[in-house]
């Protein structure tokens, strides 16, 4: 089996996708064990069914932070980076990320 020639870049956005979707398996896999704990222990008790839909809730809401966390982490990572800004007459620019470092070389 022949690998393709990628550069350095491609493979860790490859990297990065593939661990996106198996961080992405895994806190779907909790998220689902926890319904499925939480479900269990209210069964049959309506003074718990309250309290556990709120936890079940409070859990689900930090698991999405943590994926959107991972997201952003790893599209700023592994992508190119510009930012402009301007607010009371100043400017800022600052990118990074995409350019070959042979260019690099050439800029400065």
């Amino acid at each position: 089996m022949r690998l393709p020639r990628w550069s350095a870049r491609d493979w860790r956005a490859m990297l990065a996708l593939v661990a996106t979707v198996a961080g992405a398996a895994v806190l779907t896999g909790l998220s689902m064990w926890l319904v499925a704990t939480i479900a269990a222990s209210g069964a049959g008790d309506r003074a718990l069914a309250l309290p556990a839909l709120k936890a079940l809730a409070r859990s689900n809401y930090g698991l999405l932070v943590i994926i959107g966390t991972v997201l952003l982490s790893l599209g700023l990572a592994i992508n190119r980076r510009s930012v402009k800004a301007r607010a009371f007459g100043a400017e800022f620019e600052a990118d990074g990320g995409a350019r070959h470092p042979d260019e690099r070389r050439a800029d400065g």
